[in-house]
């Protein structure tokens, strides 16, 4: 047992050290996120990839499960996208072949398929393109005070070995905020009752802080109102990429 709690320890700290230790500083753009584990290890993943064409890759994922050995899962998820985020590969072909390739890795990745939200903005031209594969919602407030929301075009990743995948494209007004999150921010509990989507979009909505870290700040705190920070179920990530007027 003893020997297990200091693995368990060394993946922690493993799996941590792979999370953003700092977030790009872009002009004119506010980037901050969070992950938070129910057990020592998760499955949720959160990336930021600064590309050679001056671009950004943002990625929001979550495998199926929790605990160690959907952690592994995301570890391999993680290794093959960064393998390829460079290539100039169009978005949907990269989450179609990252799809393939999770299939084809076995029966056991299948079990463990992973909904994935794959951004790529671009600053110089305020766009921002998305891939939704099998993903909970982004909300995205861009000049009106309902969110719109950015939904699944397919499949989750290494659900099905030939699942395609469309891309939208976004031109983010003065004002922008976008946020992307996990299902563990949606499944928290108080006692029976669950938080739910629509309790999410509306602290996100009616958060007035312009900066991404206080949004991300006042959203947990209205999360840990409502539980009464009780232990949570589930893996919890979110980020918020907001333009600065």
């Amino acid at each position: 047992m003893e020997r297990v709690k200091q693995d368990l320890s060394c993946a922690r700290d493993i799996q941590r050290s792979l999370l953003p230790q700092t977030f790009p500083d872009i002009s004119g753009y506010s980037i901050a996120g969070r992950s938070q584990t129910c057990y020592e290890v998760g499955g949720d993943y959160l990336d930021l990839i600064e590309l050679s064409s001056g671009e950004l890759m943002i990625v929001v994922a979550d495998v199926a499960g929790k605990g160690l050995a959907s952690a592994l899962v995301g570890s391999s998820f993680r290794a093959a996208l960064r393998a390829i985020a460079n290539s100039e590969m169009p978005l949907a072909d990269m989450a179609t072949h990252l799809n393939y390739l999770h299939y084809k890795e076995g029966e056991e990745s299948r079990r463990r398929y992973v909904t994935a939200m794959f951004l790529r903005l671009d600053p110089k031209t305020h766009t921002v393109e998305v891939v939704n594969a099998g993903h909970n919602p982004a909300f995205l407030l861009n000049g009106s005070d309902t969110p719109e929301l950015i939904e699944a075009s397919g499949t989750p990743v290494g659900m099905l070995p030939f699942s395609g995948y469309s891309a939208e494209k976004y031109v983010l007004s003065e004002k922008a905020k976008l946020l992307i999150y996990t299902d563990g921010m949606t499944e928290v509990f108080k006692g029976d009752e669950e938080f739910g989507q629509d309790r999410l979009m509306e602290a996100f909505r009616t958060c007035r802080l312009s900066d991404a870290t206080g949004t991300l700040n006042s959203i947990w705190q209205t999360l840990d109102a409502f539980s009464n920070q009780e232990n949570q179920s589930d893996d919890m990530t979110a980020l918020v990429i907001g333009r600065k007027p």
